[in-house]
């Protein structure tokens, strides 16, 4: 299945990164991988907009008691139309007359609705389809996460560590846009491991001078980006720099960081 079946029609430029919207996410997200955790991350904690019909609603917020009635309107071909904000459904006048609509966070619009395909802004620039294997996996937890792991030596493990030949400029690139908006990352560093003892193949390895205790969560979002620049069974490392730690060494000794605060 394909998790970033992003669709692009037409160039926005976007020059402000602090305090993004959902949408200017969405914009952001179609080109520049560095972005695509945190739309997937707002997806589900922000308020979205999905038009009803006949659902007997009161205009205003309200809080839906158990077992009210939603009748959400879907296309012949049961694809659900959603959108980030009321503005959207009325991009270039396919909606021609007011509708009725609810808001509801996306969590609970897509646990109301599983095995269900959405499209989001279906009638803008920039939109997104959303498929019934991408929702579940958002709402478990796991999207992105089979390519993500933290290298732990928990005992002398002969290794062989190196620089890669082929430089991945790309990864590296989305990475420092991903750290410089991490105030707790130092530095970031670049090896290429191999362990024969593993039976895995050589692969990439990120050494980051950080707090320990953040890597679980920053590692899941660095290797939900570095994905998107890897071949199906490619994977990457993550290790946190331990002065007292021999593989350390090699990062603080022998190579600059790629990055720095």
């Amino acid at each position: 299945m394909e998790l970033l079946g992003f669709f692009k029609k037409k160039q926005n430029v976007q020059t402000n990164n602090d305090s993004l919207t959902l949408e200017q996410l969405l914009q952001k997200a179609t080109t520049k991988p560095a972005f695509r955790a945190e739309f997937y991350k707002r997806l589900l904690t922000d308020e979205l907009v999905v038009i009803t019909q006949n659902s007997n609603l009161t205009e205003g917020g309200q809080t839906l008691q158990k077992d009210s009635s939603i009748n959400i309107v879907s296309y012949p071909d049961g694809k659900i139309p959603v959108f980030t904000s009321t503005d959207r459904i009325f991009d270039k006048g396919v909606t021609k007359e007011q509708v009725e609509y609810i808001r509801l966070k996306g969590e609970n619009l897509f646990g109301l609705c599983k095995s269900t395909t959405f499209l989001l802004n279906p009638y803008s620039d920039y939109g997104k389809e959303l498929l019934p294997d991408e929702i579940e996996s958002l709402l478990n937890g796991t999207i992105g996460a089979d390519t993500t792991k933290i290298l732990t030596v928990e005992e002398e493990t002969k290794v062989q560590i190196g620089q890669p030949a082929k430089y991945p400029t790309e990864i590296v690139n989305a990475l420092k846009k991903l750290f410089s908006e991490r105030s707790n990352v130092k530095a970031a560093y670049l090896g290429w491991i191999f362990s024969s003892e593993s039976g895995e193949p050589p692969h990439y390895i990120f050494a980051l001078d950080t707090d320990g205790k953040y890597l679980q969560s920053l590692a899941q979002e660095a290797g939900f980006i570095a994905k998107q620049f890897l071949e199906q069974r490619e994977f990457v490392d993550f290790i946190t720099i331990d002065r007292d730690s021999g593989l350390s060494d090699y990062f603080l000794k022998q190579t600059k960081p790629f990055y720095k605060r």
